[in-house]
């Protein structure tokens, strides 16, 4: 089989034959030997020993080798190729560093950018027509007194899932490489960090270190998401999002349908005027463009003020308010957030 041809059989599969940068993205990634070996899994491993005249030993060290850089995923039938794209990306760049080709950040960012992927996100997670996400506020953003539900504490759900826990780096800011924003922050439970662990993409670390690093994240303004179910053992993982790298919020904010994709937090952002000072130290960190200063009557300075329809419930303004004028107020009933969800799991991260 020429070069060339098995690259395109496999940018096939991720509905991407005529994408240059989806090629390039594979050319930079695997050998034509490996996508051969690739194209042919799922399979047994007596038919893969047979095929490419490898012991079974050597087969699962292969696998393994393959799944450390990203380009196999698990499955019932046993590791595969990823087929959806936004898959094969998170893979690839939450694989460790030493593991990342040169240039493939820049290959997946001339898909993103360059071939208007984002776009296509966009519209692929509206399409599946649930809020597959949900914000949950960042820690210490509520008031002590307020009785949280389960599954919106950010603490009550890392010590739920305390048996395994892995941290990797956030596949997207790897692959954006355009903030500063803190990187090994993308927190994995059971499952998901046992594969973490196969891979060697993340590593293992203690519900006190999970909850210090939720912390510090809340602090440089990353907004937390969840998979929006009210079922605890659904919550296999935290993503801590920004703007200016998330593949989740970049391109459905950009797109204008980020309230179709993702669900609020059951709180909402009050101000309290006479403890605002108009410093404006809230405004830049609200990525979706919720808080805003603005004359109110009967005071003199600007005062910071929330739009119900842009705020999200995330709290990182609240951090950011040193006067503390604002607090998190309970706007949503409990089962505002559904015990099921549709779509594809490749989306739901």
């Amino acid at each position: 089989m020429a070069n060339n041809d098995v690259y395109i059989k496999l940018a096939t599969m991720n509905n991407k034959a005529d994408s240059k940068a989806m090629l390039r993205i594979l050319e930079l990634a695997m050998t034509p030997e490996e996508a051969e070996f690739l194209l042919a899994l799922p399979a047994p491993t007596e038919d893969l020993a047979a095929k490419f005249n490898m012991d079974a030993d050597a087969i699962q060290a292969k696998i393994k080798g393959l799944a450390q850089r990203g380009l196999v995923t698990a499955s019932r039938k046993g590791h595969r190729y990823p087929r959806d794209p936004g898959t094969l990306h998170d893979n690839i760049l939450a694989s460790a560093p030493d593991k990342i080709p040169a240039g493939m950040h820049k290959a997946w960012m001339d898909l993103y950018e360059g071939e208007e992927w984002w776009r296509e996100i966009a519209s692929a997670l509206q399409s599946v027509g649930s809020q597959i996400l949900r914000v949950v506020p960042v820690v210490k953003s509520v008031p002590a007194e307020t009785k949280m539900l389960p599954v919106e504490d950010l603490e009550n759900i890392i010590n739920a899932h305390a048996d395994l826990i892995s941290v990797r780096r956030c596949c997207c800011r790897v692959g954006a490489a355009a903030c500063d924003h803190p990187v090994e922050v993308c927190t994995q439970f059971g499952s998901r960090a046992e594969y973490d662990l196969f891979r060697s993409g993340g590593r293992k670390i203690s519900a006190d270190e999970a909850i210090s690093i939720s912390i510090e994240a809340g602090k440089a303004g990353l907004v937390p998401t969840v998979t929006n179910m009210s079922k605890m053992e659904a919550l296999e993982f935290i993503c801590y999002c920004d703007y200016c790298g998330c593949m989740v919020l970049n391109p459905s904010i950009r797109a204008g349908n980020v309230h179709q994709i993702l669900a609020s937090s059951r709180f909402l952002v009050k101000v309290d005027n006479e403890k605002c000072n108009g410093c404006t130290d809230c405004v830049p960190v609200c990525f979706f463009g919720a808080v805003e200063m603005k004359k109110i009557e009967g005071y003199s300075d600007p005062k910071a003020v929330i739009y119900p329809e842009k705020c999200v419930g995330c709290g990182t303004c609240v951090l950011r308010c040193e006067p503390d004028a604002m607090i998190m107020e309970i706007t949503r009933p409990p089962d505002s957030i559904p015990e099921t969800i549709s779509g594809p799991s490749s989306i739901i991260h």
